[in-house]
C-alpha cells in the first residue's frame, strides 16, 4: 500500500469478515458496517451467534421443574438475529454465512477468526453486568484474535 492510501485493498487484506452478533443495537450497527465493508471488498460475511452455555449454566439455577428450556429460547433468538443479518446482506448483495455455536463467546470468536479474516464487532452501550461480561469479550477478542479486529463504537 502506498503511503497515504487508507483504502482497504481488494482481497489482499482479508478473505472473510466475521461479524459476531447478539441481537443488541450496537452489534446490529457493527453487522451493518461488516456488510458494507464486505460489499466494498467483494467478500462474504460470517454472522456468528454464540450461545454462552458455560456461563448460562453457572448463572441460571438449573431446576428440572423449570418449563423454560433456555437453550431452545436462545437458539430461536439466535436464528432470528442471524436471519436479520442475512436479510441485511441480501439487500446489499453480500453473501452471509450463518453460524450458531455454543460456547464461550470470546473463545468461539477468537477460534473463528483466521489470519486472513477481519472481525467486526460492536462493544458499546453496555452497563453493569453486561459491561462485565461483554466488555471482557471485546477485550479478550481484540487482544488474542489472530485476525485484525475492527471495533464499532
Amino acid at each position: 500500500m502506498k503511503k497515504g492510501h487508507a483504502k482497504i485493498s481488494h482481497h489482499e487484506d482479508f478473505k472473510r469478515i466475521i461479524a459476531p452478533v447478539d441481537g443488541s443495537s450496537y452489534a446490529t450497527k457493527a453487522a451493518k458496517k461488516a456488510i458494507s465493508l464486505a460489499k466494498l471488498n467483494g467478500v462474504e460475511v460470517v454472522a456468528l451467534y454464540v450461545i454462552d452455555t458455560p456461563r448460562l449454566t453457572q448463572t441460571i439455577p438449573y431446576d428440572n421443574d423449570v418449563s423454560t428450556p433456555w437453550e431452545a429460547i436462545l437458539t430461536k433468538q439466535g436464528k432470528e438475529v442471524l436471519n436479520d443479518v442475512e436479510k441485511m446482506g441480501k439487500t446489499e448483495g453480500v453473501t452471509v454465512i450463518k453460524k450458531l455455536v455454543e460456547g464461550l463467546p470470546e473463545e468461539v470468536i477468537i477460534n473463528e477468526g483466521k489470519k486472513d479474516d477481519l472481525i467486526v464487532m460492536g462493544c458499546k452501550g453496555l452497563t453493569g453486568l453486561d459491561l462485565v461480561l461483554l466488555g471482557s469479550v471485546c477485550d479478550k477478542v481484540s487482544h488474542h484474535a489472530k485476525a485484525p479486529v475492527l471495533i464499532v463504537r
